[in-house]
């Protein structure tokens, strides 16, 4: 896999691996079977979360499996590791208050057994909490060298754009990374997602990252698997020309209808309007190898163009 060195000063490769399930519904086994092939194919780019995967667990089983895995294979200094903070566990803990984002980042150190974050996400808007109180929170940790970037998840265009000007204007640390869902389905019109926030990416929040040369992890990007069984399409996608345009240069290219997807998102930079897109999605091993095929298959512009004006 290819390296790609983001605005921020961190090297990571085109695609990253998430962690959610693992240590939950995905064993330790076959977790650490996709964590070292991931690494063996060239992958450092792994993420998690503080709450991970609570409704299968207690939310500590994803961090302190990481943690384990780290220490067996000696590969901290390899991995560029993204955690994140703000979202609820069990219904509860949820906020970007100034205690919760000190204490969550002592408790996802000591479970990943490091001394610090490459990539501190706020997992979600906060607006509760004033902004200043979760910018100032966030830099002291920079500063404290317990975390080296910061990114900003499930977090509205306008109010990215208001957090980051009030860090330059008080000379805190700002958010460098966008992640957000996206996928190459278009969603239902009107539908509501189940936070408010998470909604899928848009044009105008492209045109806006591109703008201000800051790269989008697209989480969700693979649909769960539908690409490959639509039964497990979840509600809020549309499937129409779309579906069947990836299925039909799948079939072309000779790979999965998951790996078009994946070839689509991190070729998109090089039209005009779009970002540096980081595919981010969690696969059992005997998957992923095929997933990441995306990264290898040259999609042209005539290509890239045809499959956005699929309807």
């Amino acid at each position: 896999m290819k390296k790609i060195l983001l605005p921020n000063g961190l090297s990571v490769t085109e695609a990253a691996l998430g962690a959610m399930n693992f240590g939950t519904t995905v064993s330790k086994e076959e977790s650490y079977r996709a964590l070292d092939l991931y690494m063996d194919m060239g992958g450092n780019f792994i993420d998690t979360s503080n709450n991970y995967a609570h409704w299968a667990g207690t939310g500590d089983e994803s961090e302190t499996l990481l943690g384990e895995w780290l220490r067996d294979r000696g590969c901290r200094h390899r991995v560029v590791l993204a955690t994140k903070v703000g979202f609820d566990r069990h219904g509860k803990g949820a906020g970007l208050k100034r205690e919760q984002i000190e204490y969550w980042i002592d408790e996802s150190l000591r479970k990943l057994g490091t001394d610090y974050i490459d990539l501190y996400y706020a997992h979600t808007d906060d607006p509760s909490t004033p902004m200043e109180e979760t910018l100032e929170a966030f830099d002291r940790l920079v500063k404290k060298g317990k975390v080296r970037a910061l990114g900003a998840s499930n977090f509205d265009t306008w109010r990215l754009a208001e957090a980051n000007i009030t860090a330059q204007n008080k000379g805190y640390t700002p958010y460098t990374v966008m992640q957000q869902r996206m996928t190459y389905l278009n969603p239902k019109w009107g539908f509501a997602p189940k936070y408010v926030f998470n909604e899928s990416v848009n044009r105008e929040r492209m045109r806006f990252l591109c703008h201000k040369d800051m790269p989008l992890v697209a989480y969700s990007c693979l649909c769960k698997g539908a690409y490959e069984d639509i039964s497990r399409l979840p509600e809020e996608y549309e499937t129409g020309d779309r579906a069947r345009k990836v299925l039909e240069m799948a079939a072309q290219k000779g790979v999965t209808p998951s790996a078009i997807v994946v070839a689509w998102l991190t070729s998109l930079c090089r039209l005009e309007g779009y970002p540096r897109i980081i595919p981010f999605f969690s696969a059992r091993a005997e998957h992923l190898a095929e997933n990441l095929k995306g990264l290898d298959i040259a999609l042209s512009d005539d290509e890239l163009k045809a499959m956005n004006a699929t309807k």
